[in-house]
């Protein structure tokens, strides 16, 4: 059965013109004139067979079955809102937005998201660079990368892995020098630091029992990213986020020139509003993004095991260096362990196995 409905653009006319009471108001806000308006309004009279308004020289004032009809009336157009609403929304919560510091974006997350849009092509991911911190309550984007995980109501804050520090630089740079036997030599190496980490270099030289005293000047550089860069192109040594250089380290871009890896206090962590939790776009990235850093770190892991055929047992090791494939359980008091990491000239990575925090890892001697 049809419904019997009155003309629909002269209802919007008298809903607009209502709140408002005034019809070159009204015109200017549908963008018609003003005689537009009046025959709108004229037609929705007449097919309602009352008057809807009082006609005065200088202004319109609704009637009390004006004002009962336009209270009715906004009432079905707010529901038509709602409903638009939330139909516009399933379609554009497809989209994803992630805003976070550069060298967490393209040192770590770019490179992954093409497993994500495999598994989910019709989400939509809008990667943002910040230079300070987001408040993803502000709702302008769904997802931060942050290391700081401050307390704040309606915030969910996931942990993705642990800022680990290790000194790195080109295999030019490594070969160019004489081995490093001893930490305090790099004091005398030029040093790269990233101005959005000011602290780095010290927490690592305290953690290998170093007192740095005053820093040669070396090379500052806006941020980690541009800091591994320059180590990159043999400018000097970094201190990097270990997990943020693995596929330099990997590809041999990068050489660790001092074993000692040193696990701050400090984790990075996926910050999201706790509101977002039903919508599924976000409840996907979440997982995906949780479940690709388990996997990243078990793939490590594992590769200590599969790589430890030639394995040297020490009862006081602490670290364990990879050597193009073989594994070598070491200590830093090791005189042994300290001859072969002095002499290799190919080392790849390090990575602590006993170290929880920094705390433990100046305890047990770094």
């Amino acid at each position: 059965m049809a419904r019997k409905l009155p003309p629909l653009n002269a209802l919007r006319v008298f809903e607009v013109a209502s709140r408002s009471e005034n019809f070159t108001h009204a015109a200017k806000i549908l963008n018609v004139s003003q005689g537009a308006v009046s025959r709108h309004i004229a037609q929705l009279e007449a097919f309602l067979g009352l008057r809807l308004f009082v006609r005065n020289q200088r202004d319109v004032k609704l009637t009390t079955q004006g004002e009962q009809y336009a209270q009715a009336i906004a009432e079905a157009f707010d529901r038509i809102e709602l409903a638009t609403q939330v139909s516009r929304r399933d379609k554009q919560n497809r989209v994803v937005r992630i805003r976070l510091f550069p060298t967490v974006a393209m040192k770590w997350l770019v490179k992954r998201l093409a497993r994500f849009h495999t598994l989910y092509p019709s989400i939509n991911v809008q990667v943002t660079i910040a230079n300070d911190l987001v408040d993803v309550s502000a709702g302008e984007v769904d997802f931060t990368i942050q290391t700081p995980a401050i307390p704040k109501p309606g915030v969910r804050y996931d942990t993705l892995f642990p800022i680990e520090l290790l000194p790195v630089c080109s295999p030019a740079e490594f070969n160019k020098h004489p081995p490093v036997h001893d930490s305090r030599e790099l004091l005398d190496r030029t040093l790269l630091h990233s101005m959005k980490r000011p602290h780095d270099w010290r927490i690592w030289f305290e953690a290998a029992d170093v007192t740095p005293g005053s820093f040669r000047e070396g090379l500052s550089f806006g941020n980690s990213s541009l800091a591994y860069q320059a180590a990159i192109d043999g400018l000097g040594i970094a201190v990097a986020h270990l997990e943020l250089v693995q596929d330099d380290l990997k590809a041999g871009r990068l050489l660790a020139i001092h074993p000692l890896v040193v696990r701050t206090a400090d984790s990075y962590h996926l910050v999201g509003r706790e509101t977002d939790v039903g919508r599924p776009e976000i409840a996907a990235f979440r997982d995906w993004l949780l479940s690709e850093t388990r996997t990243f770190l078990h793939r490590q892991d594992l590769a200590l095991l599969l790589s430890n055929q030639h394995r040297c047992e020490l009862a006081d090791g602490a670290w364990i260096a990879i050597c193009l494939g073989y594994a070598l359980q070491v200590s830093r008091c090791s005189s042994l362990g300290r001859d072969f990491l002095s002499k290799s000239r190919l080392i790849l990575f390090v990575r602590p196995i006993h170290v929880s925090s920094w705390a433990s890892a100046r305890s047990e001697g770094g």
